[in-house]
């Protein structure tokens, strides 16, 4: 009984994992397992307490309200969220259809409108020479609106392209004109030289002085500052073609021209400084410097232009020379054509009016452009370009009975499989209402003479002139 309760006394105060010492002989050998320097072997103690407790339930409980949120309350959630936006869309249609049609057309209206003014250099263009004449002051708008005075230079209007474009090819001048309206000093340049009448008289004496603006808005702007290595805005830059002159064997040789900055002005300016006498000055000598140079090159451009056109002219000539000489041949080669067929077909027809016991025929009557009447019978069966072959042969003086010709029927449908008769005239039924016999050739599958009313059995048919 005490060795019970002193067990169950061990095993409450955790004591139950190790063994006491057996204390007789025949367990010495288990007992050397855990003499003092070896470690007993560890034993897992059977769990007695019940799998099911508190914790394991609501773990389960946790799981499962976690799936139910997912496959049922949260499609729940979506479900109704889109039902009550299609049903707010299908109220706002049926009871404000007329409001909800203006908002949307109003919208696509200005998308469009933006979409074209961001992709038009123009617009952009007169956008920015707008915000310029919103900056000028009281007095310069009211000269502006006289149009008196110019307060303004005549700004390019045109993409940067362009304005580069005029100035590469026609060798001129150009001032281009940068501004950041986030600026401080955006103003500056501005109002002390862009509208400074002497810097305006440059663009009236020379119209070989151009100038483009832009904000930094304008991608073009943008990309041209990159370019230029701007640092400060506003920028007022002078661009034109230069080049320099190299040593060779053969003398000295310049380089092919290249647009170039020459002279610029950026940032703020001090107050105290003489805009006449400094700052456009710099651009007048540059200006002076370099314009000798580009009336050289206008000179070189303007020979290269008409060489450029002279020589189009001549290939264009050429051209039309072959041509005609082209023409000629086929025409030749035609006519050549033209009279191996008739002589072939005058064989057919001079037969024709030698038989006059047709069974089956259209006995028809033609008035040439001469005035003299024929009248011939046709056999019913054959097309109506029979009709055309003979008032041609009649014209060309073919059926006098005096043409031969050498080629064989089988030789002949070789020859003129491809060939194609024009007839200069045409052929017109007098009766009402006036009808062309030449509208069925256009048909892909010409008739035959039986199967046209006003013609068969018998008919008449007056030749005009095309």
């Amino acid at each position: 009984m005490s060795r019970l309760s002193t067990s169950w006394i061990r095993h409450l105060l955790g004591q139950g994992s190790y063994q006491p010492l057996a204390n007789s002989v025949d367990s010495s050998e288990a007992n050397s397992d855990i003499l003092p320097g070896n470690y007993p072997e560890e034993r897992v103690l059977h769990n007695n307490r019940n799998a099911i407790n508190s914790n394991s339930i609501q773990h389960v409980f946790k799981h499962l309200s976690s799936w139910i949120s997912f496959l049922i309350i949260k499609p729940i959630i979506i479900i109704l969220v889109l039902s009550f936006r299609i049903l707010a869309k299908l109220i706002n249609i049926i009871y404000f259809r007329d409001q909800y049609t203006r908002t949307n057309s109003g919208k696509a209206a200005n998308l469009a409108i933006n979409k074209t003014g961001l992709n038009d250099p123009i617009d952009k263009v007169n956008k920015f020479i707008r915000d310029l004449e919103d900056n000028l002051s009281p007095l310069q708008q009211r000269h502006l609106e006289s149009g008196l005075n110019p307060q303004l230079p005549p700004f390019f209007v045109g993409s940067y392209t362009q304005a580069l474009y005029m100035a590469t090819n026609r060798a001129k001048f150009l001032f281009v004109y940068l501004s950041n309206s986030q600026n401080e000093n955006s103003s500056t340049i501005f109002n002390k030289v862009i509208t400074n009448p002497d810097f305006i008289s440059l663009f009236n004496s020379n119209p070989n002085i151009l100038i483009w603006g832009g904000d930094l808005t304008n991608p073009e702007a943008y990309q041209l500052a990159n370019s230029l290595n701007v640092t400060k805005f506003p920028f007022l830059g002078l661009l034109c073609l230069t080049r320099t002159t190299t040593m060779s064997q053969q003398g000295p040789v310049k380089t092919s021209p290249k647009i170039s900055l020459i002279s610029k002005i950026q940032g703020g300016l001090n107050e105290d400084i003489n805009i006449s006498a400094t700052v456009i000055d710099k651009f007048k000598r540059k200006i002076r410097k370099f314009d000798e140079e580009l009336i050289v090159m206008r000179t070189e451009l303007r020979d290269k232009y008409m060489s450029q056109v002279l020589l189009r002219q001549q290939d264009i000539n050429y051209q039309n020379s072959l041509k005609n000489d082209q023409l000629k041949k086929q025409e030749k080669l035609y006519k050549e054509l033209k009279r191996e067929y008739l002589n072939w077909k005058s064989l057919y027809f001079n037969k024709l009016k030698q038989e006059n016991d047709l069974e089956d025929s259209a006995k028809i009557a033609i008035k040439l452009t001469n005035g003299e009447r024929i009248t011939f019978h046709f056999p019913s069966q054959n097309l109506i370009d029979d009709i055309f072959i003979f008032v041609e042969l009649q014209n060309d003086d073919y059926l006098d009975g005096n043409i031969k010709s050498s080629i064989t029927d089988e030789e002949a449908f070789e020859r003129f499989k491809d060939f194609e008769l024009k007839y200069e005239f045409k052929l017109v039924s007098p009766l009402p209402p006036r009808t062309e016999l030449n509208n069925y050739l256009d048909e892909e599958n010409h008739p035959k003479i039986r199967d046209i009313n006003y013609i068969y059995p018998n008919g008449l048919l007056i030749v005009e002139d095309l």
